[in-house]
């Protein structure tokens, strides 16, 4: 299928552990997490699964579209990393859906004038990591943070990281 093909090429990125772990000390362990995009070893999964959360997640690949699936079961937040092409789509989904959320997006689409004139009358928290983190090992060009909705205790957080996951300190996701 034509979108699958596209949807691999741009879309799959497989966030690292580094950037999983800021978001442990939002969330209690009494919480249940959609994790929309991701399959049975990402690290979102992975991580929440570890720490003692239950957690539900869900992947176009498994035929659940976020577009068109919601889960059966109870959740409390929906946390993930997105496809890039489909930002704009996932964010209005997801304030129509009215859950907490936690969405990894390159900070750089705050510049991006739909996504500023969707975001002007929308509640919108920013958890901004202070590196420029990689997914491949690999220098990043941008900043990659989260855009929330009713998950953090105040609308803007800076979180500090140890290092940018590169060179010696690279750890790839457990997808690979």
């Amino acid at each position: 299928m034509k979108n699958d093909l596209h949807y691999k090429k741009r879309d799959e990125y497989y966030t690292p552990k580094i950037l999983v772990e800021p978001l442990l000390e939002y969330i209690s362990t009494d919480k249940v997490i959609w994790c929309p995009f991701d399959e049975a070893n990402s690290e979102y999964v992975l991580i929440f699964k570890e720490h003692g959360y239950k957690v539900i997640h869900s992947h176009i690949k498994e035929g659940k579209d976020f577009f068109t699936y919601y889960p059966d079961e109870h959740f409390d937040y929906i946390i993930s990393n997105p496809p890039f092409t489909r930002k704009l789509d996932v964010l209005k989904r997801l304030y129509q859906i009215g859950k907490p959320f936690a969405l990894l997006l390159g900070l750089p689409i705050l510049n991006y004038q739909i996504i500023g004139e969707f975001f002007v009358d929308k509640q919108l928290q920013l958890l901004i990591v202070d590196k420029k983190v990689s997914f491949d090992g690999n220098t990043c060009s941008f900043n990659s943070s989260y855009f929330c909705y009713n998950f953090l205790p105040r609308d803007l957080i800076f979180h500090h990281l140890p290092h940018n996951n590169t060179g010696n300190n690279y750890l790839g996701s457990r997808m690979y």
